[in-house]
């Protein structure tokens, strides 16, 4: 196929195109050169182009397009490898930094300044401040383990006081006195102390040998002590007549000559009598004097001067 060239006109015209292109790159080439030579006496580094990349890695000669891609994408990888690097030494660098802290200005203007070191305290519980409002299940558990054994220890200490053994002196009662005697202990009721009585009774007054305990009465400074009652019970509730107490408990004398521990009653000897008899004879002295007890009658103030004067 046959290329159309053009007239002469034409072809002159190109021709000095030509020879101005040329001569143009020449200028241009010099020019490059000459910065580049001034670049490397003031350590400026300029990019290189694709074609100084292939003469410097091939040499002079051509090489295809794949070859040049994959030269190019080796070098972005290395190139960026170094740039990480560099980041992560400079973040490392920046980590290893000191906090200074100042308040002298004349110091810091001089460039005198101490280096303070401030290290983050570990936030924890100030032994100083008062928690004691504040619940905690392990004071709780202990506070509960001390109540149960101050529990426990009071329940031994009441047990050990109605162990005590009591010696009672008591009057049969049936319009004179008899005086006996019976071992009890402390914790004993009314009922169980008149148990004990009527064994002692039975086999010396033919009244008594057909009775019962809840034919029974017992009389302690003109009043009729129920039999549910213990004399641990009266004791700690200090129980008190017109009269005074009904009941001191005191070790025996020396000179008594009694067992070790054993305990008596140093008030006024209580009556033994028999229920028929106080009904048949209570419009009478004594037992016109008798009354029930009653715990929540205080007798405290109570004196003999009123009783007479009723």
């Amino acid at each position: 196929m046959a290329s159309y060239t053009g007239g002469a006109a034409e072809k002159a015209r190109v021709a000095k195109l030509q020879k101005q292109r040329e001569k143009g790159r020449a200028e241009m080439e010099k020019a490059i050169h000459k910065v580049k030579v001034a670049a490397r006496g003031s350590n400026i580094a300029f990019s290189k182009t694709t074609e100084e990349k292939v003469e410097e890695t091939t040499g002079i000669g051509l090489v295809t397009l794949e070859e040049l891609e994959e030269r190019e994408a080796q070098q972005k990888l290395e190139q960026e490898k170094i740039e990480a690097e560099k980041s992560f030494v400079k973040k490392k660098k920046k980590r290893k930094e000191i906090t200074t802290l100042s308040f002298d200005m004349e110091d810091e203007e001089n460039g005198d300044a101490p280096i303070v070191i401030t290290k983050k305290k570990k936030i924890g519980k100030n032994p100083a401040v008062n928690t004691s409002f504040l619940p905690d299940k392990d004071r709780e558990a202990q506070e509960l383990q001390e109540i149960e054994d101050l529990k426990q220890e009071w329940i031994e200490k009441q047990a050990q006081l109605k162990a005590q053994d009591v010696e009672l002196t008591f009057n049969y009662w049936d319009g004179s006195g008899h005086r006996h005697k019976v071992l009890i202990k402390k914790g004993y009721t009314i009922e169980q102390f008149l148990n004990l009585a009527l064994d002692e009774l039975t086999s010396i007054y033919p009244d008594v040998r057909c009775a019962s305990v809840d034919m029974l009465m017992f009389v302690k400074a003109d009043l009729i002590v129920p039999h549910y009652l213990t004399f641990y019970q009266m004791e700690q509730m200090k129980a008190r007549g017109e009269k005074g107490p009904l009941f001191r408990f005191v070790p025996h004398r020396e000179e008594e000559n009694k067992p070790a521990g054993l305990l008596k009653d140093d008030l006024q000897y209580g009556k033994v009598t028999l229920r028929s008899w106080y009904e048949r004879n209570k419009h009478m002295f004594p037992a016109n004097q008798w009354k029930t007890f009653d715990p929540e009658v205080n007798w405290e103030k109570y004196t003999l001067e009123q009783t007479f004067k009723r």
